[in-house]
């Protein structure tokens, strides 16, 4: 991995973990889980980013499905 690119994941991690931070103190302070449930999307966007998660979705030529 280059590392320019590694930057690029910190910094998107650092990003993820600013907006789980502030969602947090966000719901404590309201009292109620709006905030959560508004970015509860967020995780799963990560975790479709992550690099090689395309690969374990599909199935190799000529090989049957599992």
């Amino acid at each position: 991995m280059k590392p320019w690119v590694r930057w690029i994941y910190l910094a998107a991690g650092v990003a993820a973990l600013f907006v789980a931070v502030s969602v947090a103190v966000q719901a404590i302070r309201q009292g109620s889980w709006d905030p959560v449930i508004s970015v509860g999307w967020l995780p799963a966007v990560i975790v479709a980013m992550l690099p090689g998660s395309y690969r374990r979705c599909r199935t190799r030529r000529g090989n049957p499905a599992a």
